[in-house]
């Protein structure tokens, strides 16, 4: 009877599914909004078409992160590194500043001033700890386009063995690190609403029979073409060489996440309105829904550079709409502020969106305000699907501090939220439509 019991115990084990059992994550990470140096087009683009690559290729859990302060960043990472624990792949893209000093790779949050080399380990985020983010997948990858110049570094004291340009190579173990340019390149932003690297990034994701062994080199030639050879992606692999298949051979990559990546492509050659632009679409979608409308595009602007974009969607093509999500009757309530230096000095306040959407929009616009006190947002906020958004308190320092996130979801109300991060607290009222 005891050998029944333990071989009826031993047969659960093995069935029971476990919580990253055959799954694919990714954290993808978009930094354009710096407040200390140079504000960075792309990036807000490239998360989005990244993230519906992946999910076209497969991946079940994907997390879009814009606009991350240091802080931000590492609670990111931290929460990532749960989901990949034991997952079937992992993987980490960001897009933004990234630059070599003290023999080290660093990525930078929105928030960094460095001025100073020593700042580093309090500022930035060393590329060692992303590597951490993803300890125990079974297939780890780190792709990094954030080749880009350093802004910092020319006011750094000298000595400091920082490199003007790009960043240095890596030897990691078990792990697949793809950087969007080599050691001591800088890596294009690109002239349409996409850099080249991603573009080639969320063309190869999906692509059925590729092993993610040659994912890497499959991006670099698309990258050295796309660039006229100005640009030359570089890998570091150590990872198992039996093939490993995102999408096997033969498997259909989801075709409504295809027209998804299609929309946002044309979506972002509209808003971009350049020549570029158009044609990274037509490489992607030659006969795609839009095809005609870019050609014709193409050419008025080589005819006119400054002629009026087209519709982002022409109604012969349009799909059929589907439900807006309004937010309205924002208030925000001081209940306790921040303390700022201890001194009871009001809070600056402003709402940002993980649209890469800023209320107030302009870098310096806030809303002062003290315990007691209330915010009333006058403006209404149309959204094509759920979203969320944080309040966000300027700093002593010229970055910016979380106070707390609010989720939509997708249930039409009115709702009230307590957040109370930063030492404050604050009661947020909204309401939610839905038609």
């Amino acid at each position: 009877m005891v050998r029944i019991w333990l071989f009826m115990l031993a047969a659960l084990f093995f069935l029971a599914p476990t919580g990253a059992e055959a799954r694919k994550v990714a954290l993808i990470i978009g930094n354009s909004d710096y407040a200390n140096t140079s504000h960075l087009t792309n990036p807000a683009n490239d998360i989005k078409l990244v993230a519906a690559s992946a999910r076209q290729a497969g991946f079940d859990d994907v997390t879009l992160a814009p606009d991350l302060a240091v802080n931000e960043f590492q609670k990111a990472m931290r929460d990532f590194r749960a989901k990949a624990d034991g997952a079937e792949v992992a993987m980490v893209y960001f897009a933004g500043h990234g630059i070599e000093a003290q023999g080290k790779n660093w990525l930078i949050p929105t928030d960094a001033q460095l001025k100073s080399d020593l700042d580093l380990p309090y500022e930035a985020i060393n590329l060692d700890r992303m590597m951490e983010a993803v300890p125990r997948a079974q297939i780890r990858m780190v792709i990094l386009d954030s080749c880009r110049n350093n802004p910092f570094g020319r006011t750094w004291r000298s000595g400091t063995r920082a490199v003007v340009n790009g960043l240095a190579g890596v030897e990691a173990d078990d792990v697949l690190v793809i950087f969007a340019a080599g050691p001591g390149q800088t890596a294009a932003d690109g002239t349409g609403a996409n850099s080249p690297f991603a573009m080639s990034l969320a063309k190869r994701l999906p692509q059925p029979d590729l092993p993610v062994q040659l994912l890497g080199g499959a991006i670099r030639d698309d990258v050295l073409a796309a660039t006229g050879g100005q640009q030359r992606p570089f890998v570091s692999a150590s990872i198992t060489g039996t093939p490993v298949y995102l999408v096997p051979r033969g498997t259909n990559a989801g075709g409504g996440d295809r027209a998804a990546l299609e929309n946002l492509l044309w979506k972002g050659a509209v808003a971009e309105n350049s020549i570029g632009a158009f044609q990274s679409y037509l490489a992607e979608f030659p006969e795609g829904r839009f095809a005609a409308e870019a050609n014709a595009t193409i050419a008025r602007l080589t005819k006119d550079p400054k002629a009026a974009p087209v519709a982002a969607i022409p109604a012969a093509a349009a799909r059929p709409a589907g439900p807006k999500y309004i937010l309205s009757n924002v208030r925000v309530d001081c209940v306790k502020l921040t303390g700022r230096l201890g001194l009871g000095l009001p809070d600056q306040l402003f709402l940002r969106f993980n649209t890469g959407e800023r209320f107030p929009e302009g870098k310096s616009e806030i809303f002062s305000i003290k315990k007691g006190e209330s915010w009333v947002v006058d403006r209404n906020f149309a959204f094509e699907q759920p979203v969320s958004f944080q309040l966000r308190e300027f700093d002593d320092i010229g970055g910016s501090d979380h106070i707390g996130t609010v989720d939509l979801g997708s249930e039409a109300g009115t709702f009230t939220k307590v957040l109370t991060g930063d030492a404050s607290d604050y009661r947020v009222t909204y309401t939610l439509t839905i038609g």
